[in-house]
This record gives structure tokens, C-alpha cells and sequence, in this order.
């Protein structure tokens, strides 16, 4: 399993701004690198909370890879949780948490995946913080 939780202070954005851009999970294919499609169902929205599913195609150079995820945006907390168990992944975890400050937002994002496939997971193994720090970048250019 690989696990990663990494911090960023992302300034001229707020924690309110950034929230919204990651909890629009059907925008994604507009700005995540290899992201090219996004289908929501399932979705229950409150005030201050929502919750969906959501399922993504990710196209890599010579395959298209297909995955479900449960997706928790809580508002209040300025928090979002994903999961899914579908192919790829035998189990993913990712956690959302922005931090209002003075003049800037804390955002932490923590990572927790596992693959069915070994290959696949040694091969992400060797660039996966990369690959987060621009996902990250990635939502932050969206968000200003």
C-alpha cells in the first residue's frame, strides 16, 4: 500500500474557493492530466453536506483505466473523503482537509492506495508524490 500525506500553504485562495474546486468532480477532465471523462450518480446534497459517486476514466499512453469512487464533501469541516475499491485499485482512501489562515489556505491531502496489480503499483510507487504535488497544482491553477 502506498501512503503519502503531503501540505501545502496555497496563497490568494481561500479554503472555501478550494474546497469547491475539488468537490467538482465533474469538471475534473477539464484540468486533471489524464483525466478524460467523469460520470456523477448517486448524488444527495444538503447544505453542508454532500455526498456522490462518481466514476472516472483515466487514459494513460496505451490504456484507458476505469474506477468507482464514494465521494463526502462536508462544507462545515472545509473536508472531502474518497474511496473506492473497483479496478484498479484493491483500496483507495484520500483525504481533503483546507485550513483557513491570515492570508492563506492549508490545504492537507493524504493518500492512502493500494492496486491489484503489483506492476501497477510499483510503477506509481516511483513518481507518486510528483503525481500528487500536480494534482494538487493542477486544483490550485483551477481555484485561482
Amino acid at each position: 500500500m502506498l501512503k503519502k500525506t503531503l501540505t501545502k500553504n496555497i496563497y490568494d485562495c481561500r479554503a472555501s474557493d478550494l474546497l469547491n474546486v475539488v468537490a467538482d468532480v465533474k469538471s475534473y477532465s477539464d484540468f486533471i492530466p489524464f483525466c478524460s471523462n467523469v460520470d456523477i450518480y448517486e448524488k444527495s446534497v444538503t447544505r453542508e453536506q454532500e455526498h456522490f459517486s462518481a466514476c472516472l476514466s483515466i487514459d494513460f499512453k496505451f490504456t484507458i483505466e476505469n474506477f468507482e469512487t464514494k465521494v463526502a464533501v462536508d462544507r462545515k469541516l472545509n473536508a472531502i473523503s474518497i474511496s473506492g475499491d473497483t479496478t484498479p485499485f484493491k483500496s483507495l482512501n484520500a483525504d481533503w482537509l483546507f485550513i483557513e489562515k491570515d492570508n492563506f489556505c492549508k490545504v492537507i491531502f493524504s493518500l492512502e492506495v493500494s492496486f491489484t496489480s503489483f506492476i501497477k503499483e510499483r510503477l506509481v510507487s516511483l513518481s507518486f508524490e510528483k503525481v500528487a504535488l500536480n494534482v494538487i497544482e493542477a486544483f490550485e491553477n483551477r481555484a485561482k
